[in-house]
């Protein structure tokens, strides 16, 4: 079952803090899930939308990715602060109090389900993400890569290795990642 994006290592020499930004999410994902490990999108107000933090089911459709998601925290119809794994989405939840952990997409690596046996070709080519939605009963999206040499349209990640502990093997392989430059939102996180 694939689980999304997790991420794992900075690039270069830089510490892997396991750090993540809190970002507000769009007060009109009230009753619509976002799922850990999922890529967002962050919408700048306009007439018909608000500020805040999105799903963003194919990550270079535009230039506003952010992050994955990481956990999240809202406060629900009976003035609760919950916290999660992901963001439930309730419809009762409270407009304005909703947050996600976002783990930010520069700099860092993320292991990802792949959709086939692994080769050392396609290392260095865009690749496509699938899925769109997620698993309530685990909180995890069900994102994950679709491997090949060649890739149009969307494609937005760049496979860099494999997990090798046997898993390369296998027709799912864990694949490591980064996000392409022109995918990642201009937008700063801090």
């Amino acid at each position: 079952m694939a689980y999304g994006f997790r991420p794992v290592q900075m690039g270069g020499s830089q510490y892997n803090t396991g750090g993540f930004v809190k970002l507000p999410i769009e007060d009109a994902l009230v009753g619509t899930p976002i799922y850990n490990g999922g890529p967002l999108a962050y919408t700048v107000a306009t007439a018909t939308a608000d500020t805040g933090i999105s799903a963003n089911d194919t990550p270079l459709d535009n230039d506003l990715s952010v992050g994955i998601l990481v956990g999240a925290t809202w406060v629900n119809a009976d003035n609760e602060q919950k916290w999660g794994q992901y963001y439930d989405g309730n419809s009762g939840n409270k407009t304005g109090k909703a947050f996600a952990f976002v783990a930010p997409l520069e700099n860092t690596i993320f292991q990802v389900q792949g959709s086939a046996a692994w080769d050392r070709k396609y290392i260095g080519w865009l690749n496509l993400v699938a899925g769109s939605t997620g698993s309530t009963a685990t909180g995890n999206s069900n994102i994950s890569l679709t491997l090949a040499t060649a890739n149009g349209g969307n494609a937005c990640v760049i496979p860099i290795g494999v997990l090798e502990n046997g898993n390369e093997t296998t027709t799912t392989p864990d694949v490591l990642v980064r996000f392409a430059a022109i995918g990642i939102s201009t937008v700063p996180l801090i």
